[in-house]
């Protein structure tokens, strides 16, 4: 299935931004040059990265002579699912990244499509992403890249620095929920951990996903790169780092879960314990009450009998005095 682009954008021909590389000196722009012919593609490292919700931009990438057709097939491919496929002389893959005005809600989670060989790397988003936008504006404010290779490890590298400055955002809302805990105050916290246990799955799965492609791709990236990829292997490092900082946070609200469970069946245990020792406690006044509500003859202390009320007041007095007084020989009190 291809990707059906829904808007033309009016900018340079769906390409957001571009840029050369060089060892020496920042990146500079980089105008779209014609897809059909080789000998315009530029000689030196360069970044391309299109909207592809823009017609042109997926125009350009299906004319495009330097990218295999299978990669722009999956450039095009309207599956979202994290993967990375690789060629003879590049790679192809399929990577997660948070929507531009990310907003801690667990469906703002886009994919960025990229291909990747020696000199190139063509990315493009159907939805503005963060940390690719991130990387366009180190590009602008003057970080130097040399290559293909280092600049998709400093795009993994930002997706990672993202996710674990969210996840350090949620960290501290677990710290103001454990000590509202721990402070008794138990309202509204169990739908709050909820829903950061939900985004904190998601987030995991989104991590799993992207190092599992990052995986599969890293072995034929060392065979076909003329580069040194040890930026990108620290880059995939830094991301499984930011997974297990993630599952920390996990196992906390997992806790905070249990806690707040744990204190709320205790409080049940309370007042039901409470609740049996006031029946206990009054059943034997309940039982007199119904002995003497009873209309039958032979009852003691008739109507005709003053002090028979008071009777019946200090027999309910001795019947609670023993019933408490053998609750307590048994411990229960």
């Amino acid at each position: 299935m291809t990707f059906t682009p829904t808007i033309e954008i009016p900018d340079r021909n769906g390409l957001i931004c571009g840029f050369t590389l060089n060892v020496t000196e920042k990146a500079k722009p980089l105008a779209l040059y014609a897809a059909s012919e080789r000998e315009t593609i530029p000689s030196s490292a360069h970044w391309l990265h299109f909207n592809l919700a823009d017609t042109r931009a997926t125009n350009w990438i299906h004319g495009c002579a330097h990218i295999p057709d299978d990669a722009r097939e999956l450039l095009l491919d309207s599956d979202a699912h994290i993967r990375s496929e690789n060629f003879d002389a590049g790679s192809a893959l399929i990577i997660g990244d948070l929507f531009h005005h990310f907003k801690e809600d667990p469906e703002e989670i886009g994919v960025l499509r990229l291909y990747l060989d020696t000199n190139l790397l063509i990315t493009g988003r159907g939805h503005p992403l963060k940390s690719v936008d991130r990387l366009r504006h180190e590009l602008f404010e003057g970080l130097v890249i040399s290559n293909s290779i280092d600049l998709f490890a400093r795009l993994i590298y930002d997706i990672g620095d993202s996710i674990h400055s969210v996840i350090k955002q949620l960290n501290d809302r677990v710290d103001d929920a454990e000590d509202q805990i721990l402070a008794g105050q138990l309202q509204n916290q169990g739908s709050k951990l909820g829903q950061m246990r939900r985004l904190l799955a998601r987030l995991r799965r989104l991590l799993s996903a992207n190092r599992q492609a990052l995986q599969h791709a890293l072995p034929h990236i060392s065979r076909w790169s003329k580069h040194d990829i040890s930026e990108l292997r620290q880059a995939v490092e830094h991301l499984e780092s930011t997974v297990q900082d993630l599952e920390l946070v996990q196992e906390r609200t997992r806790l905070l879960q249990e806690e707040i469970a744990g204190r709320m069946s205790e409080a049940t245990n309370r007042n039901l314990y409470v609740l049996s020792i006031v029946t206990v406690t009054l059943l034997p006044i309940n039982l007199i009450t119904g002995i003497f509500g009873m209309n039958t003859g032979g009852l003691p202390w008739g109507q005709d009998d003053p002090s028979g009320f008071w009777w019946v007041i200090f027999f309910m007095i001795i019947a609670v005095i023993v019933s408490l007084s053998i609750l307590q020989k048994k411990r229960i009190l």
